[in-house]
């Protein structure tokens, strides 16, 4: 299991899990087959491999997560209500294969830069919708609590 699926709230699910690009697996791979005869290119590609494999981000039903760390868990999130921004940055190559980078940004000095990512604007997507879900949802138990207040005076 995930870290992030064991840290989640009462009530609170995974609604998307970003991930790396292929290019970056591949970036691992090449210096591995580049400079494997020296040791340097061993010792990146274990660290690119352990990096990419403890780094989570995802979208959940009440905030954005990303978690990184190989021996100790760094921990960035913002919760849903607090988004008031996000930069999506993709180049031409960005967007002829697919990846890029986000930045999204909470209220005040609150701010997740995510890695290159793939697929960002799915990501982006889905915290959007995430985000309008809740909101509409705050709403929707305001207006109950409203209701049930005007039955009880009557």
């Amino acid at each position: 299991m995930r870290y992030i699926e064991k840290n989640l709230s009462e009530d609170e699910e995974v609604l998307y899990w970003g991930e790396f690009h292929w290019l970056w697996y591949a970036r691992a791979w090449a210096a591995l087959i580049i400079f494997g005869i020296l040791i340097i290119g061993i010792i990146y590609f274990i660290y690119e491999m352990l990096r990419l494999k403890t780094t989570e981000f995802a979208v959940t039903s009440r905030r954005i997560v990303m978690k990184r760390g190989i021996l100790s868990a760094h921990v960035d999130q913002l919760s849903l209500s607090s988004i008031e921004g996000a930069d999506l940055d993709q180049g031409i190559i960005g967007r002829i294969f697919g990846f890029g980078s986000l930045e999204i940004e909470g209220r005040g000095e609150g701010e997740i830069r995510f890695p290159p990512m793939a697929r960002p604007g799915a990501f982006l997507k889905a915290a959007n919708n995430a985000s309008n879900r809740h909101d509409m949802a705050s709403v929707d138990r305001l207006a109950h609590e409203i209701e049930e207040h005007g039955h009880h005076e009557h």
